[in-house]
């Protein structure tokens, strides 16, 4: 029976990609990067920051490192809270608060932003902490985020087996993960990536809206 849940952030519980897309057109911009296909920058939901524009505009680790403060400059006057819950999320996690889940939010977003939107949206109340990256680590991938839960949980509860923990994401870095630390997964078919993207990642399960999450661990 799993009883410790890692839930990703963006694309599990919160539709972030307003304030996301907002943010790093506004990135770009000060870069001197004009982007016409914003369907594109979907692709900025999920990775690390400064991982997202080496990758996709071939960005030096310098100018990666100034187009994410940009990033955050943007973020943090507003845009982090243009990011509604999911249909669903509020039922799914009563539902395993009251199955007794012990809960966890494990995102690649700092807790600096992650924390206010945790409690802008109430979600407080049914996560025991926030595992993410400080505002200057560019290099932690989420294996070492779900790493960092597990010793977490295993302070208070050494005796927790690997067999007890999930990592519930969107993405394929949740699953990848999950599998780098020999936990299972979710993969939620209802945020930012695809069937195809999940299985091939090898998610344990697949979830096509926020309640089932409940059912699949009931």
């Amino acid at each position: 029976m799993y009883r410790y849940l890692f839930f990703d952030l963006d694309g599990t519980l919160t539709q972030s990609e307003f304030g996301i897309l907002n943010s790093v057109v506004y990135a770009l911009d000060k870069m001197g990067i004009h982007e016409d296909d914003r369907e594109s920058l979907r692709r900025f939901i999920g990775p690390p920051l400064v991982t997202a524009f080496m990758d996709y505009y071939g960005m030096s680790r310098e100018d990666a490192e100034k187009a994410t403060a940009f990033y955050r400059e943007y973020y943090n006057a507003g845009e982090l809270y243009n990011a509604p819950l999911y249909e669903g999320v509020t039922d799914m996690l009563e539902t395993l608060m009251a199955q007794g889940k012990q809960m966890y939010i494990v995102t690649s977003k700092p807790p600096f932003f992650a924390d206010r939107i945790e409690k802008h949206f109430g979600l407080d109340k049914y996560f025991k902490a926030v595992i993410g990256p400080e505002l200057s680590d560019s290099h932690s991938s989420k294996a070492d985020l779900v790493k960092r839960g597990i010793a977490m949980v295993r302070e208070g509860e050494p005796g927790a087996s690997l067999d007890e923990f999930v990592m519930i994401g969107d993405r394929f870095y949740d699953i990848d993960g999950a599998k780098g630390c020999e936990i299972d997964s979710v993969g939620v078919l209802y945020g930012y990536g695809s069937r195809e993207e999940l299985e091939k990642a090898g998610a344990t399960y697949l979830a096509g809206k926020a309640t089932d999450i409940a059912e699949i661990l009931r």
